[in-house]
């Protein structure tokens, strides 16, 4: 029975050309993944929607349930000890609680005081919009993710997001994909960089040029991370800071308990004039506005790659995506808006009329910013290094740790953990060297681009539009109709095609407004 493309590019990796079940004494250098008395017949030969379904539920014995444990295990070499690479791997390997700290410190950003402006233009649907763009959100991470370990499963390595777009639409895909997904991620660094430039600049008094050089030099140093959890540290302190700056907006808001927001701001913040708009559009607008709060999807594959058991990622996901809703956005949006009213502005800083609390708080803010900062480049800057050494080394090192698919947010090969190459000591420095000076013109990169583009935060926002709405409404939707349909139920089927026309009405309305 001749096999389809989708079929062909699904199946597990195995060697010998065999289609059907793998002997559970395979080697795992042989196989992309070892299956156990687990039947392929009827996914390899039609991908039918019973034997998918069959693999998708099986117990904890088999390959699927498995495979974080089975597909890192460090290999015994012949002298009978662990390979240095695969111990180190392991070693790097990300918690539940430092995976939540990267997504919640990736979703706060920029996004954290400036969602309350949607209840500035549809009132108090704002918090209903709110809760409403949360559930739209965790809901599209966890199709995302189911995708993601159907591809893993076949492949028997790690996933990134372009990988998705290849198995659905080959080369195109994988290309177009991949560049959302850093050109996504390029957008939001320079619009941190550029945001805490213009705060420090407008309380210190120094020229924008000379700021934005004094930040670069401060966020530089993360080059030096060598894996995700070097960087959890970093996403910790910044989740601290983050309650922090909510603390100082409670305690200026309720002191006194009702005030007037300051009539001229302190500093110049641009935002669209709605007030000749439907509601439709303003509807629209604000709930792009507050789905870009909630905005993981871009980072999802990293931190599912690396992952000491991914499969706790949706739940971790989940419960960042609500955490973040419950115990930063909605206390903010809801105490920002009683206090101020329509006269409130964002961020939510340019209201406070005492000078030493206003001025804590943008220090705060900017802390925040940078470190925010780290997380969101580091995945890009991964990528990037990748696709050097893979050019200077070539495919045909075998123990390098260097991927074969170019630039992805996290090569199948790696999985968000630092090169660790069992060659000698002089190209273990030649790969730091790359590495180092890789993401440092990356850095250079956004700085170049913030002083030349000087992006004001709307700008950020309409730059961020199509990217973000498709990297985090749209292309998971389309990625599970084509990755999953066949054993989608009914409710996913009618979510899925809900959440769709939503994304695609909600931007269309929202591009009205930058256009």
């Amino acid at each position: 029975m001749p096999r389809s493309p989708e079929a062909q590019r699904l199946q597990p990796k195995a060697s010998g050309g065999s289609t059907g079940a793998t002997s559970s004494s395979s080697s795992p250098g042989d196989r992309g993944l070892p299956l156990q008395n687990v039947s392929l017949d009827g996914y390899v030969g039609g991908a039918t929607a019973e034997a998918r379904r069959t693999l998708m539920s099986t117990s904890s014995s088999s390959s699927l349930s498995g495979y974080g444990t089975i597909g890192d295990r460090p290999r015994r070499s012949q002298s009978g000890s662990y390979g240095s690479a695969s111990s180190y791997r392991l070693a790097s390997k990300l918690s539940t609680w430092q995976t939540s700290y990267h997504l919640v410190s990736f979703m706060a950003g920029s996004g954290m005081l400036c969602l309350p402006l949607a209840l500035v233009e549809i009132d108090w649907y704002g918090v209903l919009l709110l809760i409403g763009a949360a559930i739209v959100s965790a809901y599209t991470s966890k199709i995302l993710i189911d995708a993601l370990d159907v591809v893993r499963w076949s492949h028997g390595s790690s996933v990134s997001y372009s990988d998705l777009g290849y198995e659905c639409y080959g080369r195109i895909g994988k290309w177009a994909t991949s560049l959302l997904v850093h050109s996504c991620f390029l957008i939001t660094c320079t619009g941190y960089l550029s945001l805490a430039t213009s705060c420090i600049s407008g309380i210190t008094g120094l020229q924008n040029s000379t700021v934005l050089v004094l930040v670069t030099v401060c966020v530089w140093f993360h080059v030096f991370a060598n894996s995700l959890k070097a960087l959890a540290a970093f996403s910790a302190l910044n989740v601290a800071f983050s309650f922090w700056i909510e603390a100082v907006i409670f305690g200026d808001a309720m002191y006194p308990l009702r005030q007037i927001a300051l009539k001229e701001p302190a500093f110049e913040f641009e935002t669209p004039n709605l007030s000749d708009s439907n509601v439709f559009v303003k509807l629209s607008y604000s709930f792009t506005l507050l789905a870009s709060g909630f905005f993981c999807q871009a980072l999802i594959p990293t931190v599912y790659n690396a992952m000491d058991d991914h499969r706790q990622c949706a739940s971790v996901v989940a419960k960042s995506q609500f955490g973040v809703m419950g115990l930063l956005y909605l206390p903010i949006c809801v105490m920002s808006y009683a206090v101020y009213g329509d006269s409130l502005q964002a961020p939510v800083f340019f209201n406070m009329r005492n000078t030493i609390v206003r001025n804590l708080t943008i220090v705060l803010y900017c802390i925040h910013l940078l470190l925010s900062y780290t997380i969101t480049l580091y995945p890009l800057q991964r990528a990037f290094e990748s696709w050097v050494l893979r050019g200077r080394c070539g495919s045909s090192h075998a123990s390098s740790s260097i991927p074969t698919s170019g630039m992805q947010s996290l090569s199948r090969h790696y999985s968000g953990n630092s090169y660790h190459s069992d060659s000698d000591p002089h190209s273990r420095r030649v790969e730091t060297t790359v590495k180092i000076v890789s993401r440092t013109l990356l850095v250079l990169l956004t700085l170049f681009l913030s002083y030349w583009l000087r992006p004001s935060t709307l700008d950020i926002f309409g730059y961020m539009l199509v990217p973000s709405t498709m990297l985090s409404l749209v292309l998971p939707v389309v990625f599970y109709w084509k990755i999953c349909g066949e054993e989608a139920g009914r409710f996913d089927t009618i979510a899925t095609s809900v959440v769709f026309l939503v994304a695609v009405a909600t931007l269309g309305c929202s591009l009205t407004v930058f256009i």
